[in-house]
This record gives structure tokens, sequence and C-alpha cells, in this order.
């Protein structure tokens, strides 16, 4: 009986080991939390510096290059897509998955158009008319995307009393 009992707690702990979700990011503190995401935010806005480097040139690369940030972005997304939630909030975490796809459609779509535009226009005067109504346009949508990154941020340093610093650097 005792044989029995040892050997169904060890198979018990091998289920328990085995059927756990490896790789997940465990966080105790709330600033630990924020870093973590913010670390994510800044890489996401490596690429999309790099992007906008590469979409004022008239580079025959800069679509191959594009399709590089887009996979960084993808991937970075990713992870804060499958980050638990603190303490059974999930709003930052999801204004930071909202941001990242933001960003990921702004180089599908405008960037790339931008590039386009560089790379076939022949005339400067009337390709720098259309990005600038390009990226006017584009201004505003991050505004409002940036916006709420940084209201849920707020909220979340409010709830978790924590100390926070800007989080997003302009270039």
């Amino acid at each position: 009986m005792k044989k029995a009992l040892i050997v169904t707690t060890v198979l018990l702990g091998f289920l328990v080991i085995a059927c756990s979700t490896p790789g997940k990011k465990q966080f105790t503190d709330a600033v630990s939390y924020d870093q973590f995401i913010i670390d994510r935010m800044e890489q996401m806005q490596q690429a999309l510096f790099a992007v906008q480097r590469v979409t004022g040139s008239d580079s025959s690369g800069a679509q191959a290059d594009i399709g590089s940030y887009i996979t960084r972005i993808d991937s970075v997304t990713k992870t804060l897509r499958e980050l638990p939630d603190f303490n059974g909030d999930t709003g930052y975490r999801d204004a930071a998955v909202r941001l990242g796809e933001f960003y990921k459609r702004s180089i599908n779509g405008p960037y790339t158009e931008i590039a386009s535009i560089y790379k076939e226009e022949k005339d400067t005067a009337q390709a720098n008319s259309r990005v600038d109504t390009i990226i006017s346009r584009l201004q505003q949508e991050e505004t409002a995307a940036d916006n709420d990154f940084i209201k849920q941020r707020n909220a979340f340093a409010a709830k978790n009393h924590i100390k926070i610093e800007p989080a997003i650097p302009a270039e």
C-alpha cells in the first residue's frame, strides 16, 4: 500500500510538471512586470525607427528590410501576448499588444507606401507632398495608440503603487 502511494505521488508529480506551461514568465512585483513590457516596447520602437530610416531612402533593399522589421515586431508582440496577467490585470499588457499591432499595421501600410513613393517618384516635390500627407495621417493614429498605452500604464502604476518614468523615448 505504501509503495502504491509513493508511486502514485511520483507519477502525479511528473504529470503536474509535464502539464505545466513552460516558458511563461512569472512576475512577483509590478516594477519587474512594467520593466519587462517597457523593454519590449523599446525593442519595437527601435525596429520602427529603423523602418523610418530605410523608407526615407530610395534603396531597392528597403522592402526586404521592412519585412525583417515586421518579423521582429511580430516576435515581440507574440511575447507580450503570451505574458500572463498581473494580479488579474490585463489592461496594460493588452495595450502594449495593441501598440505592437499598430506598429505592424503602420509598417505594412503607410511606411511601405512611403518606400514605394520614394522608389518610384522622380519629382521630389510631388513625392514629398504625398509623403507629408501620409505622415500626417499616421501621426494622428500613432498619437491615439500611444495615448491608450500611456493611459493603461499609468493606471497600472497607480493600481500597484509604483513610480514610473516616461515609457517610450523619442528618437
